[in-house]
């Protein structure tokens, strides 16, 4: 299956703000996202999912009941779907609206606090994910600038918890402490699917991936260890809207 993402609208509940400002990211991702009052606006031009989320407070958690109300009202008036993006945290919001919950998974409590500045263990982030109904785990190969630390870990972890799994893949992003940074090698990342492969039944690329010629290596590497691509470098998206509502239907 190749996957368009392109039309699921990313949500940010707390504008460009967010407290933690990781090493990989310091909220750049979030000003390509649209407020909740825009959603509406999205939903007169024919889009129906959404990814909601947003920056991070301290805690690793995401602020999204301060928009309760609007995010109840437009679910239910326009049939929408939701894929929260939760963080690291329980939100009863979230476990009542979500179609699909999404959340990043670390099995390296030591990787985790170096890009988060959490102290949370593997075993505390499957105890959160176990809240709500619907979970599709992330990891993002290479997130510690570019080296390979707590993915294999990691895989055999959630194994044993599920039976699918996205593969992200670091991009060194200008402006940030990480842009500096080259993404992981090809040779690793193919050990890595090829141990994903081996461990779940559904594997998917996921739409984070580095532009160019190394997202066309990338795929042609990975392609036959994979069930889902996401931006596929032909442009034949097959399915439309993330890969977590493709994968959780």
């Amino acid at each position: 299956m190749t996957v368009d993402p392109s039309h699921t609208i990313p949500v940010s509940v707390t504008g460009t703000f967010c407290s933690l400002n990781c090493p990989h990211c310091e909220a750049h991702y979030l000003k390509h996202m649209i407020s909740v009052e825009e959603i509406p606006v999205y939903v007169e031009k024919g889009y129906r999912s959404f990814l909601i989320s947003g920056g991070m407070l301290p805690d690793g958690s995401i602020p999204f009941e301060r928009y309760e109300d609007e995010l109840q009202e437009y679910k239910k008036k326009y049939n929408l779907l939701y894929n929260f993006h939760v963080g690291f945290q329980k939100s009863q919001l979230a476990r009542e609206l979500a179609n699909v919950v999404s959340m990043d998974f670390f099995g390296d409590t030591s990787v985790l606090k170096k890009i988060y500045r959490l102290d949370l263990t593997p075993e505390d982030i499957l105890n959160i994910s176990r809240f709500y109904r619907k979970v599709v785990f992330h990891i993002t190969i290479g997130i510690l600038g570019g080296q390979i630390s707590h993915e294999e870990k990691a895989l055999e972890i959630l194994s044993k918890e599920t039976d699918s799994i996205v593969l992200n893949v670091f991009i060194p992003t200008p402006n940030t402490p990480f842009g500096k940074y080259s993404p992981p090698d090809p040779k690793e990342i193919l050990r890595i699917f090829k141990k994903a492969r081996k461990l779940f039944k559904t594997v998917i690329l996921g739409c984070m991936q580095p532009k160019g010629t190394y997202r066309k290596e990338l795929q042609s590497i990975v392609k036959d260890l994979v069930d889902v691509v996401t931006k596929p470098v032909d442009g034949s998206g097959k399915f439309k809207g993330c890969c977590a509502f493709a994968i959780s239907e």
